[in-house]
């Protein structure tokens, strides 16, 4: 089954992969000794940018789902999982062995200090069981930190695809509740005081499930009443520029309230983020078109600037560390070559491993031949 091409989406992915990455590299400049202009807003919104993430997640899976759903009147849950095994496992896996080969073996002995406070071996099996969510929650994990976005991923596509498949015929009544207890759940942990240790909390509030329901609610909203959502008032021009302008604000200057990461505020970002996923793929005439060749190709490759940024990120950092770059004082010079050193090696690195790494195993998917494509057209 050929999946649909929703417009807007790669550009979005991409914008969402550029605030993380500019909230890293913030990160790093900070304990190269320049904070000036660290606690501006954004510098502070790769949390905020992975939380799209997840919005998006549940929306393009549920929206897929559904349409299979449709034309076959089921879902494969073997080729779902073999589509996703094969386009996040490679990266994945070939970050984790680089991660730990470069933290674990080739710093300690460059340094004659060792990086991590726990066993390699203790880590690898939490990485290869995909619970790095859990060992970031446990331990410093350096340059490996930003897959425990995957982790949580994958473990929402555990049991997302089958739930689905289990309450076909209660889609509507499976999602609302979905979000309902997701949301409640989160309120909990944060509000609830409840009996759980620090690592347990800690573990338990990065599964922002909360942001997949919601995302998965737009899905359905956009799938089953599409039609309908264009001829309404929250399509109009005036609404698709307040909700762009909130984001872009938020973004850019802040609040001025005191959210914090935990903060219930996020529930309504999310659901801004739904509406501008809905606005710029639904729509005929958004009002700020997305679909720009430079902004589609980089989001195309977004998943490998998430997934490389930080090998280029403690590269940058270490070589200048090693320079003692912070004696230098060039703060106005340092801070924006650092940004655009950043975001330019990292597009290149993502460039190359989406063309001869990445897209060998993306070709699995198609090829007529493969055990992918027959389990991906089982039910076709």
């Amino acid at each position: 089954m050929n999946r649909p091409y929703l417009k807007g989406l790669n550009s979005l992915r991409f914008l969402a992969a550029a605030f993380v990455i500019i909230s890293h590299g913030q990160q790093s400049i900070t304990k190269l000794g320049f904070d000036r202009f660290s606690s501006l807003a954004i510098f502070n919104r790769g949390g905020d940018a992975v939380e799209f993430f997840y919005v998006l997640s549940g929306f393009l899976i549920t929206y897929l789902l559904l349409g299979e759903l449709d034309k076959t009147g089921t879902i494969s849950i073997r080729g779902f999982y073999a589509r996703r095994v094969f386009r996040i496992w490679p990266l994945y896996f070939l970050i984790v062995t680089i991660g730990f080969g470069f933290l674990g073996v080739i710093y300690p002995k460059m340094t004659g200090q060792s990086f991590f406070d726990f066993p390699i071996w203790k880590g690898l099996l939490l990485f290869f069981c995909f619970m790095p969510n859990l060992a970031t929650s446990m331990y410093t994990t350096g340059l490996l930190f930003p897959l425990r976005t995957i982790g949580v991923e994958e473990q929402f596509y555990l049991f997302w695809a089958p739930v689905i498949k289990k309450f076909r015929h209660r889609i509507h009544l499976l999602i609302g509740c979905f979000i309902l207890i997701s949301c409640a759940w989160y309120c909990l942990l944060i509000y609830g005081n409840l009996p759980l240790s620090e690592t347990a909390q800690a573990f338990l509030k990065t599964q922002k499930f909360y942001a997949m329901a919601i995302g998965a609610g737009f899905g359905l909203l956009q799938y089953r009443f599409g039609e309908r959502y264009r001829q309404s008032w929250v399509s109009s021009a005036a609404v698709q520029w307040l909700i762009i302008g909130i984001i872009v604000y938020y973004y850019f200057v802040g609040t001025g309230l005191a959210v914090g990461e935990g903060d219930i505020f996020h529930f309504f970002m999310c659901g801004l983020y739904g509406l501008l996923i809905i606005n710029s793929n639904l729509l005929d005439r958004p009002v700020v078109n997305l679909e720009r060749r430079l902004l589609v190709h980089l989001g195309t490759i977004s998943y490998g600037l998430y997934m490389c940024h930080m090998l280029v990120d403690y590269t940058l950092r270490f070589t200048l560390m090693r320079l003692h770059i912070e004696k230098a004082g060039y703060f106005l010079v340092i801070m924006p070559l650092y940004h655009i050193l950043l975001m330019g090696l990292a597009i290149v690195l993502a460039s190359f491993s989406y063309r001869h790494y990445e897209n060998y195993f993306l070709r699995l998917i198609k090829n007529p031949q493969s055990y992918v494509y027959r389990l991906k057209n089982r039910y076709a």
